[in-house]
Formats: C-alpha cells, sequence, structure tokens
C-alpha cells in the first residue's frame, strides 16, 4: 500500500453484506496510475471461497481490478457499518504517498474512469475535496437522524457528539438558497 503514489480507490466489504462491483469505463493508463484496494473481513473472504473467486490456497486476493486486504475480524466492531468507515476515514494514513484517493461504497459501481474523475472534480476546479450527493438525503444532519432512527450504530451519544463538533466547525444548516445542488 506504501507503493501506491498515485491514485487510489478504495471500498470495503464486511459481513459478506455486499459484492464486488468492478469499475467500467477505464482509460488503457488507469491500471498503471490507479491503485484499486477492498478491505474485507473473514465471512467475506469466506463467500469469495464459496462463490469461487478466489481460490483458497492463494496468497495473493485479487478480484477484477480490485486487491482483497483481510483484516483481522476479531479486531473489528460487532457492527458492519461502523467496520466500513475505518479504511474510508484512515485512507490517507494506509495509503500515505498517494496523491488522490476515491472512496467507493461497496454497494455503488464507479461508472468514470477516475483519472477523469479526478481531474474534473478536484483539479481543474482547483480543489481539495469532492463529495458525491447522497441519493436520499441532502444535509449530513438528516442522514445522521436516520442512522440514529434505524439503529445502524449503537452509540448515539457519540453520534450526537460528533454532529456537534461539526456544528462547532462551522455545519450550516441545509436551505433552499443553496439549490441547485449539484452532485
Amino acid at each position: 500500500m506504501e507503493s501506491c503514489n498515485g491514485v487510489v480507490v478504495v471500498s470495503a466489504i464486511f459481513n459478506d453484506h455486499d459484492k464486488i462491483r468492478q469499475p467500467v469505463g477505464l482509460g488503457s493508463q488507469t491500471l498503471v496510475d490507479t491503485c484499486f484496494f477492498m478491505f474485507i473481513d473473514d465471512i467475506t473472504l469466506q463467500g469469495l471461497y464459496e462463490h469461487k473467486l478466489i481460490p483458497q490456497n492463494s496468497p495473493d486476493y485479487k478480484v477484477g481490478v480490485w486487491r482483497i486486504v483481510k483484516v483481522f475480524s476479531e479486531k473489528l466492531y460487532e457492527n458492519p457499518a461502523m467496520n466500513g468507515v475505518i479504511p474510508k476515514y484512515l485512507v490517507h494514513r494506509l495509503f500515505p504517498h498517494s496523491k488522490f484517493s476515491i472512496w467507493i461504497d461497496a454497494k455503488l459501481q464507479l461508472m468514470v474512469d477516475p483519472l477523469l474523475l479526478i481531474h474534473s472534480l478536484v483539479v481543474s476546479k482547483d480543489v481539495d475535496m469532492a463529495i458525491s450527493k447522497h441519493p436520499y438525503y441532502v444535509h449530513t444532519m438528516e442522514e445522521a437522524m436516520a442512522t440514529a432512527r434505524w439503529k445502524k450504530w449503537s452509540d448515539i451519544d457519540g453520534l450526537t457528539q460528533q454532529m456537534e463538533t461539526y456544528c462547532k466547525n462551522g455545519l450550516k444548516p441545509w436551505t433552499t438558497d443553496k439549490l441547485p445542488y449539484t452532485t
């Protein structure tokens, strides 16, 4: 992972909850300049074995463009959603030499070449970060409330503290004045 010094595309599947979706529309140079890493747990690895996507005796795990990294299940949270955010939030530490990173939620498929995506959303606009529009919510607070309501996170106090920290650091309420809300 330290040798990935261009673009890294990262995703994760825990508890065999999703399937590995291959990116489409990749350019000829993309596989040279881009690393694709998928973090999984033991349960997901067993599913890959059962579907014959990875041979059981292989020391090197790869499915299509994705390099598979199995994390130790005994160190994980009970909630698979909690485990998925670990590589998402620590991508800068896991890939310290990469210039750009893209997080793809495992339920999504990358439909655009990552090099084009970075150029069009970040480099050409001279910005630090691009974030996709959530398919259901227009504000972070809405997603936090839904997360609490559906009990996706057992630590509601931690979620509340996280939202309060966001607000202290400048998160403003969403208004229709922000429309159109482009993705």
